[in-house]
């Protein structure tokens, strides 16, 4: 067992697992040392003990609390990204590459630029990576990411009118399938299944062990059942109100029956 406790950097939302020179609080801002530069990040889980299974082959460490004048060193290291914003823009726009860039962050030395873009394909950014150098008078590293990863970087509201899950809780994005969709009864061609990245919403992922459960109750979609009225076939269910609509062969409009109001036949 290793004891290591759980940060965050700010360009994104996922936990990273370090290890602790002493006892941490939530929320406390520390001096992580990467081997790209000291970085500052914010303590989420407290200490704790994990298997080395579930752990990196190589874990960074904590050197200590942030002081003042690291504060004070990643704010300005803030305002020199956001400054800096324009001129990668135009970089990109001279070099016409189909990138598009997110977000810009340094270690407090300023010794590494990091930079975060998206594009709909392979990038061929070797000449940017040398006009970038030319300009930071640092190491460069860029990392494509995806629309999701963008989304949990900005945040924004979702179609629920909460704060994107990515953005506020979510470390890891959850595996999400078309499967989940159907198994939900939901259309994807509504639009209302997917979120602000343009992918589908990571928390129908929540409810399909729901649905999945749920609907061992019910028949399939097209299986012959027998009613009052007669023999027909499965066209709908409400996993809900435990309902289901039968279809008939003499009929124009669909039946809805409770589940103890059916019986499977054939």
């Amino acid at each position: 067992m290793t004891e290591v406790i759980g940060v965050k950097y700010e360009e994104n939302d996922l936990v990273s697992y370090v290890l602790p020179n002493q006892a941490y609080e939530k929320d406390d801002i520390v001096v992580v040392r990467l081997r790209k530069g000291n970085r500052l990040a914010q303590v989420v889980q407290v200490n704790q003990d994990l298997d080395e299974q579930v752990l990196p082959a190589q874990i960074d460490k904590v050197l200590g609390l942030a002081r003042q004048q690291d504060l004070e060193r990643h704010q300005a290291n803030q305002i020199f990204a956001q400054d800096n914003m324009s001129v990668v823009k135009d970089m990109i726009a001279n070099r016409q590459l189909d990138m598009k860039l997110v977000n810009i962050a340094f270690p407090l030395d300023r010794s590494h630029v990091f930079i975060s873009f998206t594009a709909e394909h392979r990038v061929d950014f070797r000449q940017l990576l040398k006009d970038l150098a030319a300009y930071f008078r640092a190491r460069i590293e860029l990392r494509q990411i995806n629309t999701r990863d963008e989304a949990k970087i900005f945040g924004g509201l979702g179609p629920c009118g909460r704060p994107l899950c990515c953005s506020s809780f979510l470390g890891d994005f959850p595996p999400v399938s078309i499967k989940m969709v159907k198994n939900q009864g939901l259309s994807l061609n509504t639009g209302k299944t997917t979120g602000l990245c343009g992918r589908l919403l990571c928390c129908l992922s929540f409810e399909d062990d729901f649905y999945k459960e749920a609907k061992r109750k019910f028949p399939d979609y097209g299986s012959p059942v027998e009613t009052a009225e007669g023999k027909g076939t499965v066209a709908g269910m409400d996993v809900f109100a435990q309902t289901v609509k039968v279809r008939f062969a003499d009929r124009t409009s669909l039946l809805t029956y409770s589940l103890e109001e059916i019986r499977l036949y054939g």
